[in-house]
């Protein structure tokens, strides 16, 4: 995302899921907030990451993506998704983030 504001409440869910894990109602909010950024910016596969991911929390009260093979929690997992959504002018990011993105849309 290009802008400081976003880039904050990125950090800040971050930083919340270090701080006390995952926590669906902490980080729902902030998610919502990180999103209308990105429809501000015009990206729309983070708009979507975005979205899938919150709703995703919401139906599962956890992230379940196991993404990263080396991962050893749901909260990294997490933690790389959204530094993959805070450096998404690298193609390679936006590569992973839309494999993330899509294995989430097929999850039930």
């Amino acid at each position: 995302m290009n802008t400081a504001e976003a880039n904050k409440i990125l950090d800040g869910i971050v930083e919340q899921v270090e701080k006390s894990a995952i926590k669906s109602d902490k980080l729902i909010p902030l998610i919502q907030k990180a999103r209308e950024y990105a429809l501000k910016e015009n990206d729309p596969l983070v708009t979507r990451a975005l979205r899938l991911l919150w709703q995703h929390l919401e139906s599962h009260e956890g992230f379940e993506l196991a993404f990263l093979e080396e991962a050893e929690s749901q909260e990294e997992n997490l933690s790389y998704f959204i530094s993959l959504c805070r450096k998404s002018d690298n193609q390679y990011n936006r590569d992973e983030l839309r494999e993330m993105t899509n294995m989430l849309q097929e999850m039930p």
